[in-house]
């Protein structure tokens, strides 16, 4: 089992959300096609079609211990203070991956240039756009992990991440000291949010029993988590 950062690089074409999966995210499905927004969206995707930025990966660690009652995650001499409702969704794990995952400082950029100049609808549009295009990168890491070791016997489980289902977000400073130098180029500000702001980091449990769950969206209070915005009043089965 690799204990190295494994690291994939995405087109944006690659990555890239459809015009629909937009809409359906600013809640603009109801919208005529020639709502300035709408027609925005289509503007602006070409344009990031050059960036050659989207990058992320994992990094295989064995679980030590798991102490469900006290939401804590041992790997090695360090601990993961994950909460009691992320480390019971990794009660069968035998292995973590640990995963990081960017779209690039061009989202970012782009974002705070606009609303300087108070372009706020097309600022939101790019953060939004920025958001889907992280989560669908790192979606395609998910899937080759998933195949790579369902060819070792192994099952993986949802992806998740701190700052969400309850897991503080001050325990990125562990999660990153776990995974040591990467190539991605993410790095922490004191507050432990990462920057490039269009980036994700966080655990998918690994093991013989461990199986993909449904989203415990109900027990978690964060309106403004991405699997609950693009998936709203449908079944989540993906992580």
């Amino acid at each position: 089992m690799p204990k190295f950062f494994i690291t994939y690089r995405f087109s944006f074409d690659e990555v890239c959300p459809d015009p629909e999966e937009i809409f359906e995210y600013l809640r603009l499905t109801d919208e005529s096609d020639e709502h300035p927004s709408k027609l925005f969206v289509r503007e602006i995707l070409p344009t990031f079609r050059e960036s050659r930025e989207i990058t992320g990966g994992y990094k295989i660690v064995e679980v030590s211990s798991l102490v469900v009652k006290e939401g804590m995650i041992r790997v090695g001499n360090s601990v993961l203070h994950t909460g009691v409702q992320v480390s019971g969704y990794m009660k069968k794990a035998e292995r973590l991956a640990l995963f990081l995952c960017t779209a690039g400082e061009s989202f970012t950029t782009l974002t705070a240039e606009l609303n300087r100049k108070g372009d706020i609808m097309e600022a939101y549009i790019i953060d939004a756009i920025g958001s889907l295009v992280v989560e669908k990168a790192m979606d395609r890491i998910q899937e080759s992990l998933e195949k790579t070791m369902f060819g070792k016997g192994l099952g993986i489980g949802n992806r998740y991440s701190p700052g969400y289902c309850n897991w503080p977000l001050s325990d990125q400073k562990m999660l990153f000291e776990l995974i040591g130098p990467n190539p991605v180029n993410i790095s922490l500000s004191e507050s432990c949010l990462m920057q490039p702001i269009k980036s994700v980091s966080g655990i998918i449990g690994i093991g013989k029993e461990v199986t993909k769950k449904a989203y415990g969206c109900k027990t978690c209070n964060n309106a403004s988590c991405i699997y609950r915005n693009i998936t709203k009043n449908k079944s989540l089965t993906y992580g």
